[in-house]
């Protein structure tokens, strides 16, 4: 017996344990969606480069200079570059002040300027717009110059590069004069009045910074205090240690040095708290210091506070010594009424003047070639892999075996129906056709499942109609028959037989519906197959108001045991599974059940339903027919029509009989 139906739980792992190879698979199934987004992509990026007017851009290039602050020796012309990453990028930013933009458009290079609004994508369904600056706000202008003008700092240099693109090369060229002029009058107009806050700026400063001083040293004080306690408290625990050496517990000495060193860090502990509660930002800092240290020993809290007043006095001293510096350089400049020193006459210098661009720098062809097919190739493989994730069938025999619980015993290539049912027969047909190569398969695959008396009865059903079951049935009853075998083909599926046809005779031929409901003899409906003298044929007979009882009676049972002494194998076409339930009471009867699923068009739910139809009543398959395979050629033009051992890929015709 097989392994049963894999339970929703496998059947969820086999869906995500897909592999590179499956992935692969649905690409190259479906690679006419991917090459058709490609193209499109390629296409799109030609029309919108037909309709995208050219873009110039201008550039130019400021070195950012100033005049030393803090040395009085050096003359007023003399300049230094800036090489501070944090002063070039201020005045970078400086330079994206919209107030800067805002006085570009007030200026007189944009003053009544025609076509200020760069072009638009020339679209049949666009209207063409013509602004000038008079049309629009000074702040809207100002707006629209922002985007059009970018800086970017040369890193470890002074230089800022400024571009400004537009459709129009003139107004690309102008927008950076503008700029620049803007921002070269607000730094002058800034200078003017620097002499005039110079001097109360200084001494608000210096006011500040005499506050700041006298509290960081009352502070500092209480710190050494707390430092100067916390070497005495270290002396007085060298002492303890060293008498605990020597003496014992209770001597004298070494009692008072205890008591010593207790009353010592007691004093510690009130100056720290005094510390403490000094200030706002003294009681964060013990706080958040203090924080982290809840779990220690009292010990060892104690060496961590002593730790931390030293060095946060140590960072106090510091912070005294810079004040100190700055207010004393302060005073000097206040003594020396030198109150403008420090502020540059210029912000700036021109290097590269505005460029008038000759080319224009986009759109590029290449690059929005390459962007758009891209964009199709990405959005063509997507489609792919959704279809693939969304796709309710199986298409490999590994798919098959994984979800089902079941092995694939054959594969049957996909191929052109024909045009009579006679010509359903591959054997007979072409020998040498990869589809009687299939049938061989089967058949060998069937056989080897047991000995002849334990497979001598076969069921073939499926889960829906047009799997190609009866095309299975009839091939693999043939087959048997040329190995040999004295077979025999009943046709069971009394809704829509076809077996009749497919052996030549007529389609009204009594059969098996006359055996069981009338009585007839096994002789009178028994035909010999004119393409073999070892297959013989049993067809469905006389139409039936519910076939599903008939064969449900009690005379079919004697009928398959008395017909299994005279025939080696026994092949039983049955309806579907899943639409009615006449296969039902043959697979309890028959020793093996053969499942055909056409890949590629027989939903997972179908499958499932079917086996576990057979689950409820007793039986399981012993295999699984993969039918509808795509054919696979080689450079040669012959070769194997699917690639069974890598799970090939599953598309396309295949036999509908039944």
């Amino acid at each position: 017996m097989s392994r049963p139906l894999a339970s929703e739980s496998d059947s969820l792992e086999a869906g995500s344990s897909r592999g590179f190879q499956d992935y692969l698979r649905w690409f190259l199934r479906r690679i006419w969606i991917f090459l058709i987004a490609l193209v499109g992509g390629v296409f799109l990026g030609l029309y919108l480069y037909s309709v995208t007017p050219p873009t110039y851009q201008s550039v130019a290039t400021i070195e950012i200079i100033r005049v030393k602050r803090d040395a009085a020796d050096i003359a007023e012309a003399e300049k230094i570059r800036m090489s501070g990453a944090a002063e070039m990028l201020s005045a970078s930013e400086r330079l994206r002040l919209p107030q800067i933009y805002v006085e570009a458009a007030k200026g007189q290079i944009f003053a009544n300027r025609d076509n200020i609004v760069p072009a638009q994508k020339r679209f049949p369904w666009t209207t063409k717009h013509h602004y000038s600056s008079g049309d629009l706000s000074p702040e809207l202008v100002g707006a629209m110059l922002s985007k059009w003008v970018t800086v970017r700092w040369r890193t470890d240099t002074a230089l800022l590069d400024l571009s400004a693109v537009h459709t129009d090369p003139a107004i690309a060229r102008d927008s950076l004069a503008a700029v620049l002029s803007a921002y070269e009058k607000l730094s002058e107009s800034r200078v003017e009045g620097a002499s005039e806050y110079a001097l109360e700026y200084i001494l608000d400063a210096s006011s500040e910074i005499k506050e700041r001083l006298l509290t960081l040293e009352s502070t500092l004080q209480l710190y050494q205090r707390c430092i100067a306690l916390s070497k005495e408290i270290d002396e007085a625990e060298r002492q303890v240690a060293e008498m605990e050496k020597r003496y014992l517990p209770k001597w004298p000495a070494l009692i008072e040095a205890k008591e010593l060193l207790h009353i010592l860090e007691e004093r510690f502990g009130q100056e720290l708290n005094q510390v403490m509660n000094l200030s706002q930002v003294e009681k964060e800092f013990w706080d958040q210091s203090l924080s982290g240290l809840v779990s220690v020993s009292p010990d060892e809290l104690n060496g961590a506070k002593r730790q931390l007043v030293a060095t946060r006095s140590s960072v106090l001293q510091r912070e005294l010594d810079a004040e100190k510096l700055v207010y004393d350089n302060l005073i000097v400049q206040l003594k020396e009424g030198n109150v403008t020193r420090g502020f540059a006459g210029r912000q700036f210098e021109v290097v590269q003047p505005p460029t008038m661009p000759a080319m224009p720098v986009a759109p590029v062809r290449k690059t929005l070639l390459i962007q758009c097919a891209g964009g199709g190739a990405a959005l063509g493989f997507a489609v792919i892999m959704l279809l693939g994730f969304l796709d309710p069938t199986l298409r490999t025999v590994a798919e098959v075996e994984q979800f089902c619980g079941v092995p694939v015993v054959a594969a049957t290539p996909a191929f052109k129906k024909s045009e009579s049912r006679s010509g359903c027969l591959e054997l007979l047909n072409d020998s040498q056709s990869p589809a009687a190569e299939a049938v061989r398969s089967l058949r060998a695959g069937l056989t080897f499942l047991g000995t002849a008396e334990e497979r001598c009865t076969f069921l073939v059903t499926s889960s829906v109609p047009g799997e190609g079951k009866s095309w299975v049935a009839s091939n693999l009853a043939h087959a048997f028959a040329l190995q040999g075998d004295r077979t025999l083909l009943i046709d069971a599926d009394m809704r829509r037989p076809v077996q009749s046809e497919v052996f030549g005779y007529a389609k009204d031929s009594k059969g098996l519906s006359d055996i069981l409901s009338l009585g007839t003899s096994i002789k009178e409906v028994l035909l010999r197959s004119e393409v073999s003298e070892e297959l013989f044929l049993i067809p469905a007979g006389s139409w039936s108001a519910n076939p599903a009882e008939l064969l449900s009676g009690k005379s079919l049972r004697p009928l398959l045991e008395k017909l299994s002494e005279y025939f080696d194998r026994i092949v039983i076409d049955s309806a579907p599974l899943i639409p009615v339930s006449d296969s039902i009471p043959l697979a309890k009867l028959v020793q093996s059940v053969v499942l055909v699923t056409r890949m590629g068009r027989t939903p997972k739910g179908a499958i499932q339903r079917a086996i576990r139809v057979l689950s409820d009543n007793g039986t399981h398959p012993v295999g699984i027919v993969a039918n509808g395979l795509p054919r696979a050629r080689t450079m040669g033009g012959q070769g194997y029509y699917y690639s069974y051992a890598s799970g090939g890929s599953y598309s396309g015709y295949a036999r509908k009989e039944g």
